[in-house]
């Protein structure tokens, strides 16, 4: 079975509050709301790939801090046919602003949420464990 590295990464900003960015994934991908997401590739470092993936997913490209949130989850699921091994490794992404997207092909909707908001939208457990750790220590920011 071939592995896989990925990155989640929730883009927050505090001005004038906690704002969190998420993103609606096209039908085609299942259609449920996420954080940028994304895997790792030509074995870049964790962070790099997060960069990459906020403006691939956003068109972010002033970052003030990126945050490792310590968490990190695995699962199985199927890619372009076969069933890979997947690691996922959890980060924050602190903005200045709330900042208009330039959502990619990937996703169909953007809505920066409170961390309340943000709760009802995300499905998965392993969004929502990240979220909380965000949100538990975003005042350090």
């Amino acid at each position: 079975m071939k592995k896989r590295t990925n990155v989640q990464a929730f883009v927050f900003c505090l001005n004038p509050y906690f704002n969190v960015l998420i993103l609606k994934r096209t039908p085609e991908r299942s259609g449920y709301w996420q954080p940028v997401s994304g895997g790792v590739e030509n074995k870049e470092e964790l962070r790099d790939t997060v960069i990459r993936e906020v403006f691939e997913e956003t068109g972010i490209v002033n970052v003030d801090d990126i945050i490792d949130l310590n968490y990190t989850f695995e699962y199985e699921e199927p890619k372009n046919g076969e069933l890979m091994e997947m690691k996922d490794y959890c980060f924050a992404v602190k903005i200045k602003n709330i900042v208009d997207i330039k959502i990619s092909n990937e996703h169909e909707e953007y809505k920066w949420c409170s961390y309340d908001e943000a709760k009802k939208y995300l499905k998965w457990k392993h969004n929502l464990v990240a979220l909380e750790k965000l949100y538990n220590i975003q005042s350090k920011f």
